[in-house]
Protein backbone atom coordinates (compact mmCIF):
# COMPACT_ATOMS: atom_id res chain seq x y z
CA UNK A 1 0.00 0.00 0.00
CA UNK A 2 2.94 2.24 1.02
CA UNK A 3 4.38 1.64 -2.31
CA UNK A 4 1.14 2.36 -4.18
CA UNK A 5 1.04 5.97 -2.22
CA UNK A 6 4.41 6.87 -2.93
CA UNK A 7 3.79 6.08 -6.91
CA UNK A 8 1.06 8.08 -7.13
CA UNK A 9 2.78 11.43 -5.32
CA UNK A 10 5.47 10.81 -7.86
CA UNK A 11 3.03 10.80 -10.92
CA UNK A 12 1.74 13.98 -9.03
CA UNK A 13 5.00 15.71 -8.42
CA UNK A 14 6.02 14.54 -12.30
CA UNK A 15 2.75 16.07 -13.44
CA UNK A 16 3.43 19.97 -11.57
CA UNK A 17 6.79 19.51 -12.87
CA UNK A 18 5.97 19.34 -16.32
CA UNK A 19 3.10 21.94 -15.92
CA UNK A 20 5.77 24.28 -14.36
CA UNK A 21 8.32 23.67 -17.77
CA UNK A 22 5.34 23.86 -19.87
CA UNK A 23 4.29 27.44 -18.39
CA UNK A 24 7.91 28.59 -18.58
CA UNK A 25 8.64 26.53 -21.91
CA UNK A 26 8.08 29.87 -24.32
CA UNK A 27 10.37 32.01 -22.13
CA UNK A 28 13.09 29.05 -21.61
CA UNK A 29 12.93 28.73 -25.23
CA UNK A 30 13.61 31.85 -26.27
CA UNK A 31 16.81 33.50 -28.15
CA UNK A 32 17.23 36.14 -26.62
CA UNK A 33 19.69 37.07 -29.81
CA UNK A 34 17.10 35.83 -32.55
CA UNK A 35 17.05 38.74 -34.74
CA UNK A 36 13.27 40.13 -33.64
CA UNK A 37 14.44 40.77 -29.95
CA UNK A 38 18.33 41.48 -29.69
CA UNK A 39 19.67 41.86 -26.61
CA UNK A 40 23.17 42.96 -27.53
CA UNK A 41 23.37 45.30 -30.39
CA UNK A 42 26.94 44.33 -31.19
CA UNK A 43 25.89 41.22 -32.40
CA UNK A 44 24.45 43.36 -35.54
CA UNK A 45 27.31 46.02 -35.88
CA UNK A 46 29.66 44.28 -37.78
CA UNK A 47 27.36 43.41 -40.31
CA UNK A 48 25.50 46.50 -40.56
CA UNK A 49 28.60 48.12 -41.61
CA UNK A 50 29.86 45.59 -43.58
CA UNK A 51 26.35 45.50 -46.13
CA UNK A 52 26.58 49.47 -45.71
CA UNK A 53 30.20 49.56 -47.11
CA UNK A 54 29.56 46.85 -49.79
CA UNK A 55 26.54 48.36 -50.92
CA UNK A 56 28.23 52.13 -51.10
CA UNK A 57 31.01 51.02 -53.15
CA UNK A 58 28.69 48.63 -55.20
CA UNK A 59 26.41 51.01 -56.35
CA UNK A 60 28.72 53.33 -56.75
CA UNK A 61 30.84 51.68 -59.12
CA UNK A 62 27.77 50.58 -61.21
CA UNK A 63 25.61 53.60 -61.13
CA UNK A 64 26.36 56.38 -58.83
CA UNK A 65 30.24 57.55 -60.40
CA UNK A 66 28.58 56.69 -64.03
CA UNK A 67 25.77 59.58 -63.53
CA UNK A 68 28.26 61.74 -62.09
CA UNK A 69 30.51 60.87 -65.37
CA UNK A 70 33.50 59.57 -63.31
CA UNK A 71 33.52 56.43 -65.19
CA UNK A 72 31.78 54.53 -68.37
CA UNK A 73 30.43 51.64 -69.04
CA UNK A 74 28.68 50.81 -72.02
CA UNK A 75 25.45 49.47 -70.07
CA UNK A 76 24.28 52.62 -68.71
CA UNK A 77 26.30 54.55 -70.93
CA UNK A 78 23.19 55.77 -72.50
CA UNK A 79 21.09 55.61 -69.95
CA UNK A 80 18.92 53.24 -71.36
CA UNK A 81 18.32 50.50 -68.15
CA UNK A 82 16.36 52.98 -66.41
CA UNK A 83 14.04 50.42 -64.86
CA UNK A 84 12.22 49.96 -61.75
CA UNK A 85 14.08 46.42 -61.35
CA UNK A 86 17.18 48.54 -60.43
CA UNK A 87 16.20 50.71 -57.65
CA UNK A 88 18.18 48.44 -54.88
CA UNK A 89 21.44 49.98 -56.76
CA UNK A 90 20.17 53.31 -55.65
CA UNK A 91 20.04 52.46 -52.70
CA UNK A 92 16.15 51.34 -52.29
CA UNK A 93 17.77 48.08 -50.75
CA UNK A 94 18.87 50.30 -47.42
CA UNK A 95 15.56 49.23 -46.56
CA UNK A 96 16.64 46.00 -45.70
CA UNK A 97 19.60 47.01 -43.44
CA UNK A 98 17.43 49.42 -41.86
CA UNK A 99 15.68 46.68 -39.80
CA UNK A 100 18.59 45.67 -38.48
CA UNK A 101 19.62 49.05 -37.82
CA UNK A 102 16.08 50.06 -35.87
CA UNK A 103 16.64 46.44 -34.10
CA UNK A 104 20.09 48.03 -33.13
CA UNK A 105 18.91 51.29 -31.48
CA UNK A 106 16.17 49.25 -29.78
CA UNK A 107 18.23 47.09 -27.93
CA UNK A 108 20.82 49.95 -27.00
CA UNK A 109 18.12 51.52 -25.44
CA UNK A 110 16.53 48.53 -23.40
CA UNK A 111 20.32 48.10 -22.07
CA UNK A 112 20.49 52.01 -22.14
CA UNK A 113 23.43 51.82 -24.43
CA UNK A 114 23.75 55.57 -25.51
CA UNK A 115 26.93 54.29 -27.67
CA UNK A 116 25.38 52.00 -30.00
CA UNK A 117 22.62 54.10 -30.01
CA UNK A 118 24.42 56.90 -31.10
CA UNK A 119 26.05 54.69 -34.06
CA UNK A 120 22.73 53.38 -34.83
CA UNK A 121 21.47 56.78 -35.29
CA UNK A 122 24.51 58.03 -37.61
CA UNK A 123 24.06 54.86 -39.94
CA UNK A 124 20.13 55.26 -39.81
CA UNK A 125 20.91 59.00 -41.20
CA UNK A 126 23.28 57.83 -43.83
CA UNK A 127 20.78 55.10 -44.86
CA UNK A 128 17.80 58.15 -45.16
CA UNK A 129 20.15 60.70 -46.71
CA UNK A 130 21.28 58.37 -49.69
CA UNK A 131 17.41 57.12 -50.14
CA UNK A 132 16.00 60.48 -50.38
CA UNK A 133 18.58 62.10 -52.38
CA UNK A 134 18.24 59.70 -55.17
CA UNK A 135 14.53 59.15 -55.20
CA UNK A 136 12.60 62.46 -53.08
CA UNK A 137 10.29 61.47 -51.00
CA UNK A 138 10.38 58.26 -49.53
CA UNK A 139 8.92 56.33 -45.97
CA UNK A 140 10.33 58.10 -43.13
CA UNK A 141 8.50 57.95 -40.38
CA UNK A 142 6.73 55.11 -40.47
CA UNK A 143 9.29 53.49 -42.21
CA UNK A 144 10.71 49.45 -41.12
CA UNK A 145 7.58 49.33 -38.66
CA UNK A 146 5.60 46.27 -40.20
CA UNK A 147 6.02 44.57 -36.41
CA UNK A 148 3.78 47.68 -35.20
CA UNK A 149 1.24 46.65 -38.18
CA UNK A 150 2.66 49.22 -40.27
CA UNK A 151 3.12 47.27 -43.90
CA UNK A 152 2.06 50.28 -46.27
CA UNK A 153 3.81 53.33 -45.18
CA UNK A 154 3.46 56.48 -46.11
CA UNK A 155 5.94 58.94 -47.84
CA UNK A 156 7.53 61.74 -46.11
CA UNK A 157 8.74 64.71 -48.30
CA UNK A 158 12.30 65.11 -48.71
CA UNK A 159 12.08 69.05 -46.17
CA UNK A 160 10.45 66.33 -43.85
CA UNK A 161 13.05 63.65 -44.51
CA UNK A 162 16.45 66.34 -44.25
CA UNK A 163 14.71 67.90 -41.07
CA UNK A 164 14.42 64.24 -39.21
CA UNK A 165 17.81 63.73 -40.40
CA UNK A 166 19.37 66.50 -38.74
CA UNK A 167 17.48 66.13 -35.48
CA UNK A 168 19.13 62.16 -35.37
CA UNK A 169 22.66 63.17 -35.97
CA UNK A 170 22.17 66.20 -33.54
CA UNK A 171 21.05 63.50 -31.24
CA UNK A 172 23.87 61.29 -31.62
CA UNK A 173 26.22 63.64 -31.47
CA UNK A 174 24.95 64.54 -28.47
CA UNK A 175 24.88 60.99 -26.85
CA UNK A 176 27.80 59.19 -28.34
CA UNK A 177 30.27 58.89 -25.43
CA UNK A 178 28.04 59.27 -22.68
CA UNK A 179 27.77 55.97 -21.15
CA UNK A 180 30.55 53.46 -20.08
CA UNK A 181 29.37 50.35 -22.34
CA UNK A 182 32.48 49.74 -24.74
CA UNK A 183 31.60 49.43 -28.21
CA UNK A 184 32.13 45.77 -30.15
CA UNK A 185 32.93 44.93 -33.10
CA UNK A 186 32.31 48.02 -35.04
CA UNK A 187 34.52 47.30 -38.20
CA UNK A 188 34.58 51.49 -38.92
CA UNK A 189 36.16 52.93 -35.94
CA UNK A 190 37.17 50.19 -33.39
CA UNK A 191 34.42 51.72 -31.33
CA UNK A 192 35.83 54.84 -31.09
CA UNK A 193 32.78 57.09 -30.46
CA UNK A 194 34.61 60.84 -31.07
CA UNK A 195 35.22 59.07 -34.75
CA UNK A 196 31.69 58.66 -35.29
CA UNK A 197 30.75 61.89 -33.29
CA UNK A 198 33.12 63.39 -35.69
CA UNK A 199 31.19 61.63 -39.34
CA UNK A 200 28.23 62.78 -37.66
CA UNK A 201 28.70 66.09 -37.92
CA UNK A 202 30.36 65.69 -41.16
CA UNK A 203 26.75 64.78 -42.52
CA UNK A 204 24.98 67.31 -40.69
CA UNK A 205 27.34 69.67 -42.68
CA UNK A 206 26.73 68.05 -46.19
CA UNK A 207 22.81 67.69 -45.41
CA UNK A 208 22.79 71.35 -44.48
CA UNK A 209 24.99 72.91 -47.72
CA UNK A 210 22.65 70.77 -49.95
CA UNK A 211 19.39 71.98 -49.12
CA UNK A 212 21.16 75.39 -48.60
CA UNK A 213 19.16 76.53 -52.01
CA UNK A 214 15.87 76.18 -50.22
CA UNK A 215 16.91 76.77 -46.50
CA UNK A 216 19.28 79.42 -45.00
CA UNK A 217 22.11 76.87 -43.03
CA UNK A 218 24.39 79.77 -41.43
CA UNK A 219 22.66 79.17 -38.19
CA UNK A 220 23.18 75.43 -37.67
CA UNK A 221 26.41 75.75 -39.74
CA UNK A 222 28.04 78.08 -37.62
CA UNK A 223 26.85 76.70 -34.42
CA UNK A 224 29.07 73.16 -35.93
CA UNK A 225 31.81 75.27 -36.24
CA UNK A 226 31.93 77.72 -33.68
CA UNK A 227 32.02 75.54 -31.17
CA UNK A 228 34.54 72.42 -32.34
CA UNK A 229 34.98 70.61 -28.79
CA UNK A 230 31.04 70.39 -28.81
CA UNK A 231 31.05 69.71 -32.40
CA UNK A 232 34.06 67.65 -33.64
CA UNK A 233 34.89 67.36 -37.23
CA UNK A 234 37.45 65.11 -39.63
CA UNK A 235 41.25 66.31 -38.79
CA UNK A 236 42.50 64.23 -41.81
CA UNK A 237 41.48 61.30 -44.18
CA UNK A 238 43.21 58.89 -40.65
CA UNK A 239 39.76 59.48 -39.21
CA UNK A 240 37.48 59.96 -41.92
CA UNK A 241 34.21 57.75 -42.11
CA UNK A 242 36.28 54.85 -45.07
CA UNK A 243 35.44 50.88 -44.04
CA UNK A 244 39.05 49.12 -44.16
CA UNK A 245 39.15 45.93 -45.68
CA UNK A 246 41.03 42.52 -44.92
CA UNK A 247 42.96 40.46 -46.87
CA UNK A 248 41.22 37.11 -46.09
CA UNK A 249 37.88 36.34 -47.60
CA UNK A 250 34.88 37.26 -47.01
CA UNK A 251 36.34 40.76 -45.79
CA UNK A 252 38.10 41.83 -49.14
CA UNK A 253 37.22 44.81 -50.83
CA UNK A 254 34.26 44.10 -53.26
CA UNK A 255 35.98 44.56 -56.78
CA UNK A 256 38.66 42.25 -55.90
CA UNK A 257 36.62 38.88 -56.51
CA UNK A 258 35.16 40.17 -59.46
CA UNK A 259 34.96 39.12 -63.03
CA UNK A 260 38.30 40.48 -65.34
CA UNK A 261 35.89 39.70 -68.46
CA UNK A 262 33.49 42.32 -67.24
CA UNK A 263 36.09 44.31 -65.73
CA UNK A 264 38.32 44.31 -69.27
CA UNK A 265 36.30 43.11 -72.21
CA UNK A 266 35.21 45.17 -74.97
CA UNK A 267 32.35 46.05 -73.31
CA UNK A 268 33.28 46.49 -69.93
CA UNK A 269 33.74 49.46 -67.35
CA UNK A 270 36.68 52.32 -68.49
CA UNK A 271 37.89 55.66 -67.10
CA UNK A 272 35.52 58.75 -67.64
CA UNK A 273 36.97 60.88 -71.09
CA UNK A 274 35.85 63.77 -68.70
CA UNK A 275 37.60 62.77 -65.63
CA UNK A 276 40.52 62.54 -68.22
CA UNK A 277 40.15 66.19 -69.53
CA UNK A 278 40.13 67.82 -66.12
CA UNK A 279 42.73 65.89 -64.57
CA UNK A 280 45.04 66.04 -67.89
CA UNK A 281 44.11 69.78 -67.78
CA UNK A 282 45.59 70.32 -64.52
CA UNK A 283 48.82 68.04 -64.51
CA UNK A 284 47.00 65.86 -61.58
CA UNK A 285 49.03 62.99 -60.47
CA UNK A 286 45.59 61.16 -59.09
CA UNK A 287 45.20 59.77 -62.70
CA UNK A 288 47.33 57.16 -62.49
CA UNK A 289 45.11 56.61 -59.23
CA UNK A 290 41.97 56.49 -61.06
CA UNK A 291 43.10 54.86 -63.90
CA UNK A 292 45.44 52.46 -65.44
CA UNK A 293 47.26 53.29 -68.60
CA UNK A 294 46.48 52.13 -71.89
CA UNK A 295 47.70 48.57 -73.31
CA UNK A 296 48.92 49.86 -76.16
CA UNK A 297 51.55 52.06 -74.15
CA UNK A 298 51.79 50.70 -70.54
CA UNK A 299 54.84 48.95 -71.23
CA UNK A 300 56.82 52.09 -72.28
CA UNK A 301 58.59 55.06 -70.97
CA UNK A 302 55.54 57.24 -71.37
CA UNK A 303 52.19 55.80 -70.35
CA UNK A 304 49.38 57.15 -71.59
CA UNK A 305 45.52 57.46 -70.00
CA UNK A 306 42.39 57.98 -72.40
CA UNK A 307 38.71 57.72 -71.43
CA UNK A 308 35.51 57.50 -73.10
CA UNK A 309 32.34 59.29 -73.32
CA UNK A 310 29.12 58.02 -71.47
CA UNK A 311 26.53 57.26 -73.87
CA UNK A 312 28.40 55.58 -76.67
CA UNK A 313 26.86 52.30 -77.68
CA UNK A 314 30.18 50.58 -79.36
CA UNK A 315 32.85 51.08 -77.08
CA UNK A 316 35.04 49.04 -79.04
CA UNK A 317 35.86 51.75 -82.19
CA UNK A 318 35.99 54.62 -79.70
CA UNK A 319 39.73 56.27 -80.40
CA UNK A 320 40.74 53.20 -82.24
CA UNK A 321 39.46 50.45 -79.97
CA UNK A 322 40.33 48.95 -76.44
CA UNK A 323 44.19 48.94 -76.62
CA UNK A 324 44.06 52.82 -76.62
CA UNK A 325 41.04 53.26 -73.61
CA UNK A 326 41.98 53.01 -69.64
CA UNK A 327 40.40 50.45 -67.90
CA UNK A 328 39.49 51.79 -64.53
CA UNK A 329 42.56 52.27 -61.69
CA UNK A 330 44.43 49.18 -60.15
CA UNK A 331 43.22 50.22 -56.85
CA UNK A 332 39.49 48.78 -58.14
CA UNK A 333 41.00 45.94 -59.95
CA UNK A 334 40.04 42.17 -59.67
CA UNK A 335 41.76 39.80 -59.08
CA UNK A 336 42.07 37.80 -62.09
CA UNK A 337 44.07 41.32 -63.45
CA UNK A 338 47.22 40.49 -62.08
CA UNK A 339 46.83 38.23 -59.18
CA UNK A 340 50.60 38.73 -58.36
CA UNK A 341 50.10 42.00 -57.37
CA UNK A 342 46.11 42.85 -57.08
CA UNK A 343 45.13 43.91 -53.63
CA UNK A 344 42.35 42.71 -51.49
CA UNK A 345 42.41 45.83 -49.11
CA UNK A 346 44.29 48.99 -50.70
CA UNK A 347 40.67 50.46 -51.77
CA UNK A 348 38.49 51.45 -49.11
CA UNK A 349 35.04 51.84 -49.27
CA UNK A 350 34.25 55.62 -48.36
CA UNK A 351 31.54 56.99 -46.95
CA UNK A 352 32.34 60.56 -46.46
CA UNK A 353 36.10 61.92 -46.76
CA UNK A 354 37.62 64.42 -44.95
CA UNK A 355 38.37 66.30 -48.30
CA UNK A 356 34.73 66.42 -48.65
CA UNK A 357 33.94 68.61 -45.24
CA UNK A 358 36.74 70.74 -46.17
CA UNK A 359 35.43 71.86 -49.03
CA UNK A 360 31.78 72.44 -47.84
CA UNK A 361 33.12 74.75 -45.43
CA UNK A 362 35.52 76.54 -48.52
CA UNK A 363 31.85 76.97 -50.19
CA UNK A 364 30.39 77.70 -47.09
CA UNK A 365 32.74 80.46 -45.74
CA UNK A 366 32.78 81.82 -49.74
CA UNK A 367 29.30 81.85 -49.58
CA UNK A 368 29.07 83.88 -46.07
CA UNK A 369 27.50 81.14 -44.37
CA UNK A 370 29.92 80.80 -41.83
CA UNK A 371 32.25 83.27 -40.22
CA UNK A 372 35.11 80.88 -38.85
CA UNK A 373 38.37 80.04 -40.91
CA UNK A 374 39.51 81.38 -44.28
CA UNK A 375 37.69 79.44 -47.47
CA UNK A 376 40.81 79.76 -49.68
CA UNK A 377 42.90 77.49 -46.30
CA UNK A 378 40.01 74.99 -46.28
CA UNK A 379 39.89 74.51 -50.38
CA UNK A 380 43.80 74.06 -50.14
CA UNK A 381 43.34 71.58 -47.19
CA UNK A 382 41.03 69.65 -48.80
CA UNK A 383 42.80 69.65 -51.98
CA UNK A 384 46.35 68.36 -50.37
CA UNK A 385 45.00 65.74 -47.84
CA UNK A 386 43.54 64.14 -51.13
CA UNK A 387 46.91 63.29 -52.40
CA UNK A 388 47.88 62.51 -49.11
CA UNK A 389 44.98 59.82 -49.01
CA UNK A 390 45.84 57.99 -52.62
CA UNK A 391 49.61 58.09 -52.22
CA UNK A 392 48.74 56.33 -48.68
CA UNK A 393 46.44 53.43 -50.15
CA UNK A 394 49.43 52.03 -52.67
CA UNK A 395 51.06 49.06 -51.50
CA UNK A 396 54.70 49.29 -51.50
CA UNK A 397 55.50 46.63 -54.14
CA UNK A 398 53.71 48.45 -57.00
CA UNK A 399 55.56 49.97 -59.99
CA UNK A 400 52.91 52.30 -61.50
CA UNK A 401 51.20 53.99 -59.52
CA UNK A 402 53.88 54.04 -56.72
CA UNK A 403 53.15 56.17 -54.08
CA UNK A 404 55.44 59.03 -54.61
CA UNK A 405 53.96 59.28 -57.48
CA UNK A 406 50.64 60.08 -56.54
CA UNK A 407 51.92 63.58 -54.21
CA UNK A 408 51.71 66.61 -56.80
CA UNK A 409 54.68 69.42 -57.84
CA UNK A 410 54.56 72.11 -55.57
CA UNK A 411 53.81 74.49 -58.99
CA UNK A 412 50.15 72.79 -58.81
CA UNK A 413 48.50 75.07 -56.79
CA UNK A 414 49.98 77.27 -58.49
CA UNK A 415 48.51 77.06 -61.75
CA UNK A 416 45.77 79.14 -62.91
CA UNK A 417 43.37 76.19 -62.96
CA UNK A 418 43.97 75.49 -59.10
CA UNK A 419 44.97 78.90 -57.42
CA UNK A 420 42.27 80.10 -55.33
CA UNK A 421 41.87 83.96 -57.47
CA UNK A 422 39.61 85.57 -59.73
CA UNK A 423 35.83 86.14 -58.81
CA UNK A 424 33.54 84.33 -56.49
CA UNK A 425 31.91 82.22 -59.13
CA UNK A 426 35.89 81.41 -60.44
CA UNK A 427 36.48 80.71 -57.01
CA UNK A 428 33.52 78.63 -56.44
CA UNK A 429 33.68 76.43 -59.41
CA UNK A 430 37.08 75.31 -58.56
CA UNK A 431 35.60 74.70 -55.10
CA UNK A 432 33.06 72.54 -56.99
CA UNK A 433 36.20 71.09 -59.40
CA UNK A 434 38.13 69.56 -56.45
CA UNK A 435 34.75 68.25 -54.63
CA UNK A 436 33.89 66.41 -57.87
CA UNK A 437 37.52 65.03 -57.65
CA UNK A 438 37.30 64.03 -54.35
CA UNK A 439 34.03 62.27 -54.08
CA UNK A 440 35.37 59.52 -56.95
CA UNK A 441 33.64 56.24 -56.28
CA UNK A 442 31.88 57.85 -52.79
CA UNK A 443 28.78 56.72 -53.15
CA UNK A 444 26.39 59.10 -55.05
CA UNK A 445 28.19 61.76 -53.37
CA UNK A 446 29.50 63.18 -56.92
CA UNK A 447 25.75 62.56 -58.64
CA UNK A 448 24.15 64.74 -55.86
CA UNK A 449 26.72 67.73 -55.69
CA UNK A 450 26.10 67.75 -59.73
CA UNK A 451 22.65 68.06 -59.76
CA UNK A 452 22.99 70.38 -57.10
CA UNK A 453 26.07 72.89 -58.71
CA UNK A 454 25.84 71.76 -62.05
CA UNK A 455 29.30 71.74 -62.23
CA UNK A 456 31.68 70.04 -64.13
CA UNK A 457 29.85 70.41 -67.17
CA UNK A 458 28.71 67.03 -68.22
CA UNK A 459 26.48 66.77 -71.25
CA UNK A 460 24.75 63.36 -71.94
CA UNK A 461 26.79 61.04 -74.66
CA UNK A 462 26.04 60.96 -78.39
CA UNK A 463 23.75 57.49 -78.68
CA UNK A 464 22.14 58.13 -75.49
CA UNK A 465 18.11 58.12 -75.40
CA UNK A 466 17.89 61.28 -73.51
CA UNK A 467 19.18 63.50 -70.83
CA UNK A 468 21.48 62.71 -67.84
CA UNK A 469 18.82 61.34 -64.81
CA UNK A 470 18.30 63.68 -61.97
CA UNK A 471 16.79 61.37 -59.58
CA UNK A 472 15.69 57.66 -59.68
CA UNK A 473 12.32 56.07 -60.00
CA UNK A 474 10.58 53.87 -57.49
CA UNK A 475 10.60 50.15 -57.74
CA UNK A 476 7.81 48.46 -59.24
CA UNK A 477 6.25 46.73 -55.74
CA UNK A 478 5.47 50.11 -54.13
CA UNK A 479 3.32 50.72 -57.57
CA UNK A 480 1.85 46.96 -57.15
CA UNK A 481 1.51 46.91 -53.30
CA UNK A 482 2.17 50.24 -51.79
CA UNK A 483 -0.14 51.99 -54.71
CA UNK A 484 -2.12 55.02 -52.81
CA UNK A 485 0.80 55.99 -50.64
CA UNK A 486 3.11 55.46 -54.01
CA UNK A 487 0.66 57.95 -55.77
CA UNK A 488 0.84 60.59 -53.34
CA UNK A 489 5.05 60.64 -53.35
CA UNK A 490 4.11 61.15 -57.22
CA UNK A 491 1.97 64.19 -56.17
CA UNK A 492 4.60 65.58 -54.06
CA UNK A 493 7.77 65.18 -56.54
CA UNK A 494 5.47 67.51 -58.53
CA UNK A 495 7.54 68.41 -62.15
CA UNK A 496 6.50 64.82 -64.53
CA UNK A 497 5.95 62.83 -61.65
CA UNK A 498 8.17 59.25 -61.40
CA UNK A 499 10.78 60.20 -64.16
CA UNK A 500 14.28 60.84 -64.02
CA UNK A 501 14.25 63.85 -65.15
CA UNK A 502 11.81 65.16 -62.31
CA UNK A 503 14.17 66.94 -59.85
CA UNK A 504 14.35 66.36 -56.24
CA UNK A 505 12.91 69.17 -53.46
CA UNK A 506 16.72 70.74 -53.42
CA UNK A 507 17.70 70.50 -56.86
CA UNK A 508 16.75 74.74 -57.82
CA UNK A 509 19.22 75.07 -60.43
Amino acid sequence: MRMRTNFFILIIVGIASFLSCTTDFEEINTNPNQADQISDPSLLLANIIRTLGNSNWNNSFDRGAIFADQISSYYVGSFGDLSRDNAGQFSWSYYDVLKDIDLMIAAAEEQEFENYKGIGLVLRAFVFQNLTDNFGPIPYTEAGKAAEGINFPEYDSQEEVYSGILAELELANEILGTSNEVVNKDILYNGNTENWRKFSNGLRLRVLLRQSDRKDPSAAMQEIVSNPAANPLFTSHLDQAALEYLEDSPNQHPAYTGNVSDWSSASGTRFSLTMESILKSMNDPRIAAFALPTSASSNTANPEYFGIPNGVSNTSDFNDGIQNQSLMGLLFAPRQYKPEIVSPNAAQSVFMPYSEVQFILAEAREKGYINIGDSESYYLKGIADQFAYYSSRIPANWVLPTSSQLLPEVDYYTQESVVYTGSQEEKLNKIYKQKWLSLFLVGFEAWSEWRRVEYPAIEAGPDAFGDIPVRYIYPADELRINEDNYNNAVQMLGGNGDVVSTKVWWDVN
